[in-house]
């Protein structure tokens, strides 16, 4: 069969409707399997938004955690899901592979974001916060610069208010669906599961519209170099990264990599993650 359109849809879970608290998200969590669920059924959703105006071709990408949380079974038999971890570029693994748009569902905000629910960049015990190029960034816009780095527009995100005020600010004709809003970092105004499938399926049907019509452009970097900086909680990660050579440590908790665009960097920045869990883990052990 051939197909008009490729969608890439990246999902994370903490920006999933009802989700506030750890025990949703964790995999040993009490209530985790209700909310893999609920994840789930929004993905469904986005699908079906799509299918409505497109024979598409689509992938799901599992990322959040261990990235094996979506219930396969559940979701149509064209669909291909990439999941497990590790992986390179893991977020949005796979976006090179000529797709014309991508989703991102779930999404929550930066670490640090007043109002953002269970906000936090990359992994909580990972850092205080990355910065590209001098911006403090979330998972959102870094994943957005890799699939504008091969040409993908981000047509649609859903998930909580503050993330997709974000969003809306980076790319105005982005489609979005806020699935709750934020009293602090662990509560919420949630809306019902049903009453967000039906705005995903919506606002799906708008955003292909969008792409379609090219309104939604690609997002990118204009500089021929991309710098990072990592700031973390503690130097332990720090000290270890110094050990490769492109790190520059710059004082006792921070680290500076430049790289030749922002897929490299994305590389380095999983690398420090999965360091980081490591050192965590002997730390633990001790």
């Amino acid at each position: 069969m051939v197909f008009s359109m490729r969608v890439f849809i990246s999902v994370d879970m903490e920006g999933i409707g009802g989700v506030i608290k750890g025990s949703q998200v964790f995999s040993e969590g009490k209530d985790y399997h209700r909310f893999r669920k609920w994840m789930t059924e929004e993905i469904k959703a986005a699908i079906e938004g799509i299918k409505s105006v497109t024979d598409a071709e689509i992938t799901v990408a599992d990322s959040h955690g261990s990235m094996s949380n979506i219930l396969i079974e559940e979701l149509p038999g064209d669909v291909e899901v990439i999941t497990g971890f590790p992986r390179p570029v893991c977020m949005v693994h796979g976006i090179w592979d000529n797709y014309d748009a991508a989703f991102f569902i779930g999404y929550h905000a930066k670490k640090g974001q007043r109002g953002g629910v269970l906000a936090h960049t990359v992994a909580g015990t990972f850092s205080s916060i990355i910065i590209i190029n001098g911006a403090e960034v979330s998972e959102f816009y870094l994943n957005a610069l890799v699939a504008g780095h091969y040409d993908v527009p981000v047509a649609l995100i859903s998930g909580d208010l503050e993330i997709c005020k974000e969003a809306k600010r980076i790319i105005p004709n982005i489609e979005v669906v806020i699935t709750k809003r934020g009293i602090t970092r662990f509560s919420a105004r949630t809306r019902t599961l049903e009453s967000i499938k039906e705005k995903m399926k919506t606002k799906a049907k708008a955003a292909i519209q969008k792409v379609k019509k090219n309104i939604i452009e690609p997002i990118k970097l204009d500089t021929e170099k991309v710098e990072l900086v990592l700031r973390f909680f503690d130097p332990d990660v720090p000290d270890v990264l110094e050990y490769i050579k492109d790190f520059e440590r710059v004082d006792s908790v921070t680290v500076k990599y430049v790289g030749e665009n922002i897929v490299e960097v994305y590389k380095m920045i999983e690398l420090a993650m999965i360091l980081s869990a490591g050192i965590n883990t002997i730390i633990e052990r001790f």
